[in-house]
Protein backbone atom coordinates (compact mmCIF):
# COMPACT_ATOMS: atom_id res chain seq x y z
CA UNK A 1 0.00 0.00 0.00
CA UNK A 2 0.98 3.66 -0.49
CA UNK A 3 1.58 3.93 3.60
CA UNK A 4 4.27 1.77 3.71
CA UNK A 5 5.70 2.63 0.53
CA UNK A 6 6.06 6.01 2.65
CA UNK A 7 7.53 4.92 5.82
CA UNK A 8 10.06 3.14 3.56
CA UNK A 9 11.14 6.65 2.59
CA UNK A 10 11.10 7.74 5.91
CA UNK A 11 13.37 5.20 6.90
CA UNK A 12 15.69 6.09 4.53
CA UNK A 13 15.37 9.74 5.35
CA UNK A 14 16.84 8.75 8.41
CA UNK A 15 19.98 7.79 7.98
CA UNK A 16 -4.31 11.00 -4.22
CA UNK A 17 -9.52 16.42 -12.74
CA UNK A 18 -11.07 19.11 -11.27
CA UNK A 19 -14.48 17.09 -10.67
CA UNK A 20 -16.42 17.99 -7.46
CA UNK A 21 -17.16 14.98 -5.42
CA UNK A 22 -19.72 14.79 -2.59
CA UNK A 23 -18.49 12.74 0.19
CA UNK A 24 -20.65 9.78 1.04
CA UNK A 25 -20.24 5.76 1.03
CA UNK A 26 -17.55 4.17 3.29
CA UNK A 27 -13.94 6.13 3.98
CA UNK A 28 -11.78 2.97 2.76
CA UNK A 29 -14.02 1.26 -0.24
CA UNK A 30 -13.49 -2.55 -0.63
CA UNK A 31 -15.75 -3.62 -3.13
CA UNK A 32 -14.04 -5.99 -5.33
CA UNK A 33 -13.12 -5.32 -8.75
CA UNK A 34 -12.69 -1.18 -7.44
CA UNK A 35 -9.22 0.19 -8.76
CA UNK A 36 -7.18 3.11 -7.57
CA UNK A 37 -4.41 4.51 -9.62
CA UNK A 38 -1.66 7.04 -8.05
CA UNK A 39 1.31 9.31 -9.22
CA UNK A 40 3.58 10.05 -6.81
CA UNK A 41 7.14 11.99 -7.05
CA UNK A 42 9.60 12.37 -4.22
CA UNK A 43 11.92 15.55 -3.92
CA UNK A 44 15.47 15.94 -2.55
CA UNK A 45 18.05 18.36 -2.02
CA UNK A 46 20.42 20.85 1.03
CA UNK A 47 18.10 22.62 3.36
CA UNK A 48 17.54 25.76 2.12
CA UNK A 49 18.34 24.92 -1.95
CA UNK A 50 16.14 23.85 -4.41
CA UNK A 51 15.03 20.38 -4.42
CA UNK A 52 15.60 18.24 -7.28
CA UNK A 53 13.61 15.26 -8.38
CA UNK A 54 14.89 11.91 -7.48
CA UNK A 55 11.95 9.72 -8.01
CA UNK A 56 8.66 9.23 -9.79
CA UNK A 57 5.88 6.73 -9.11
CA UNK A 58 2.83 5.40 -10.80
CA UNK A 59 0.86 2.74 -8.78
CA UNK A 60 -2.16 0.93 -9.55
CA UNK A 61 -4.40 -0.61 -6.83
CA UNK A 62 -6.77 -3.11 -6.98
CA UNK A 63 -9.63 -4.96 -4.99
CA UNK A 64 -9.30 -8.37 -6.12
CA UNK A 65 -10.62 -10.89 -4.31
CA UNK A 66 -11.89 -12.35 -0.66
CA UNK A 67 -8.95 -14.30 1.45
CA UNK A 68 -8.83 -16.05 4.52
CA UNK A 69 -5.96 -15.12 7.31
CA UNK A 70 -4.64 -18.03 8.73
CA UNK A 71 -6.55 -16.22 12.34
CA UNK A 72 -9.72 -17.36 10.03
CA UNK A 73 -10.38 -13.46 9.35
CA UNK A 74 -12.28 -12.71 5.95
CA UNK A 75 -9.81 -9.82 4.15
CA UNK A 76 -9.37 -8.26 1.20
CA UNK A 77 -6.83 -9.20 -1.15
CA UNK A 78 -5.50 -5.75 -2.64
CA UNK A 79 -3.04 -5.65 -5.80
CA UNK A 80 -0.24 -3.30 -5.62
CA UNK A 81 1.48 -2.37 -9.73
CA UNK A 82 3.79 0.49 -9.26
CA UNK A 83 6.72 1.30 -11.57
CA UNK A 84 9.06 3.81 -10.04
CA UNK A 85 11.98 5.85 -12.10
CA UNK A 86 14.90 6.61 -10.20
CA UNK A 87 16.86 10.00 -11.24
CA UNK A 88 19.99 8.43 -9.91
CA UNK A 89 21.34 6.04 -12.44
CA UNK A 90 18.59 6.44 -14.53
CA UNK A 91 16.91 3.68 -13.27
CA UNK A 92 13.42 1.97 -13.07
CA UNK A 93 11.75 -0.86 -11.21
CA UNK A 94 8.63 -2.48 -11.53
CA UNK A 95 6.90 -4.09 -8.61
CA UNK A 96 4.02 -6.07 -7.78
CA UNK A 97 2.98 -6.41 -4.21
CA UNK A 98 -0.17 -7.69 -1.83
CA UNK A 99 -1.86 -6.47 0.81
CA UNK A 100 -4.81 -7.73 2.94
CA UNK A 101 -7.46 -5.13 4.63
CA UNK A 102 -10.17 -5.83 6.67
CA UNK A 103 -13.15 -3.69 8.77
CA UNK A 104 -13.65 -4.80 12.14
CA UNK A 105 -15.83 -3.01 14.74
CA UNK A 106 -15.29 0.14 12.62
CA UNK A 107 -11.54 0.29 12.48
CA UNK A 108 -9.93 -0.70 9.32
CA UNK A 109 -6.88 -2.85 9.74
CA UNK A 110 -4.00 -3.43 6.89
CA UNK A 111 -1.96 -6.84 7.34
CA UNK A 112 1.19 -7.31 5.75
CA UNK A 113 0.65 -10.95 4.58
CA UNK A 114 -1.58 -13.79 5.37
CA UNK A 115 0.13 -14.39 8.65
CA UNK A 116 -0.28 -11.16 10.01
CA UNK A 117 -3.25 -12.26 12.18
CA UNK A 118 -2.59 -8.84 14.38
CA UNK A 119 -2.39 -6.34 11.77
CA UNK A 120 -2.10 -2.32 11.77
CA UNK A 121 -4.97 0.13 12.14
CA UNK A 122 -5.41 2.07 9.00
CA UNK A 123 -7.97 4.22 9.32
CA UNK A 124 -11.10 4.61 10.91
CA UNK A 125 -14.42 4.12 9.84
CA UNK A 126 -15.91 6.98 11.40
CA UNK A 127 -13.42 9.22 12.37
CA UNK A 128 -13.56 12.16 14.71
CA UNK A 129 -11.28 15.53 15.38
CA UNK A 130 -8.75 14.66 18.14
CA UNK A 131 -8.45 10.73 17.93
CA UNK A 132 -5.69 8.87 18.00
CA UNK A 133 -4.21 5.32 17.42
CA UNK A 134 -1.02 3.69 16.94
CA UNK A 135 -0.30 2.72 13.65
CA UNK A 136 2.88 0.51 13.56
CA UNK A 137 5.57 2.64 14.16
CA UNK A 138 3.79 5.72 13.90
CA UNK A 139 1.24 7.24 15.85
CA UNK A 140 -1.88 8.31 13.91
CA UNK A 141 -4.20 11.59 14.79
CA UNK A 142 -7.29 12.79 13.42
CA UNK A 143 -6.67 16.65 12.44
CA UNK A 144 -10.08 17.23 11.00
CA UNK A 145 -11.85 17.96 7.53
CA UNK A 146 -10.81 20.10 4.62
CA UNK A 147 -11.55 19.87 0.66
CA UNK A 148 -8.73 18.52 -0.91
CA UNK A 149 -8.05 18.51 -5.32
CA UNK A 150 -6.26 16.41 -6.99
CA UNK A 151 -5.60 15.00 -10.68
CA UNK A 152 -8.23 12.61 -9.40
CA UNK A 153 -10.64 15.36 -8.65
CA UNK A 154 -12.10 17.97 -5.82
CA UNK A 155 -12.82 16.45 -2.83
CA UNK A 156 -15.32 17.78 -0.23
CA UNK A 157 -14.31 17.39 3.80
CA UNK A 158 -11.73 14.97 3.09
CA UNK A 159 -10.41 13.30 6.99
CA UNK A 160 -6.94 14.39 6.95
CA UNK A 161 -4.77 12.16 9.51
CA UNK A 162 -1.11 12.70 10.74
CA UNK A 163 0.90 9.86 10.81
CA UNK A 164 3.95 11.25 13.65
CA UNK A 165 6.72 9.20 13.76
CA UNK A 166 9.97 9.56 16.20
CA UNK A 167 13.18 8.65 14.73
CA UNK A 168 15.40 10.09 17.28
CA UNK A 169 17.05 12.81 15.53
CA UNK A 170 13.89 14.01 13.80
CA UNK A 171 10.16 13.57 13.72
CA UNK A 172 8.65 12.68 10.38
CA UNK A 173 4.96 13.64 9.94
CA UNK A 174 2.69 12.13 6.93
CA UNK A 175 -0.51 13.05 6.34
CA UNK A 176 -3.07 11.84 4.68
CA UNK A 177 -6.37 12.65 2.68
CA UNK A 178 -9.51 10.19 3.06
CA UNK A 179 -12.33 11.02 1.08
CA UNK A 180 -15.81 9.04 1.79
CA UNK A 181 -16.75 7.22 -1.42
CA UNK A 182 -12.89 7.36 -2.97
CA UNK A 183 -10.48 6.10 -0.45
CA UNK A 184 -7.15 7.27 -0.02
CA UNK A 185 -7.08 10.55 -2.57
CA UNK A 186 -3.69 11.59 -1.53
CA UNK A 187 -0.40 11.48 1.11
CA UNK A 188 2.18 13.99 1.65
CA UNK A 189 5.59 14.57 3.99
CA UNK A 190 8.33 17.09 4.37
CA UNK A 191 10.63 15.63 6.33
CA UNK A 192 14.10 18.13 6.88
CA UNK A 193 17.27 15.99 8.45
CA UNK A 194 20.74 17.20 9.13
CA UNK A 195 21.13 19.61 6.44
CA UNK A 196 18.90 17.40 4.01
CA UNK A 197 15.02 17.95 3.09
CA UNK A 198 12.87 15.17 1.33
CA UNK A 199 9.57 15.90 0.13
CA UNK A 200 7.19 13.54 -1.02
CA UNK A 201 3.42 13.59 -2.64
CA UNK A 202 1.13 11.36 -4.05
CA UNK A 203 -2.04 11.96 -5.38
CA UNK A 204 -4.86 10.32 -6.86
CA UNK A 205 -5.17 10.36 -11.06
CA UNK A 206 -8.25 8.24 -11.26
CA UNK A 207 -10.65 5.58 -9.33
CA UNK A 208 -13.56 3.05 -10.67
CA UNK A 209 -14.98 2.13 -7.67
CA UNK A 210 -17.42 -0.96 -8.13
Amino acid sequence: MTRMLVLAVAAAVALLGTSCKTPAGPIYPMTLGSVWNMDAVTLAGATGASLDTVETSTETNTALDMVILSSGREVVRFRTDATTHYRDGDSTSVTTSYSYVAEVHDTIFYHADLDDTAGTIFMMSNPEVGQTWSAGIATATVIGQEDVTVPGGTYKGAWKVKLSTDFGIFTLDIYEWFARGTGLVRVYSDATSQGYRTQYNSELTSADIK
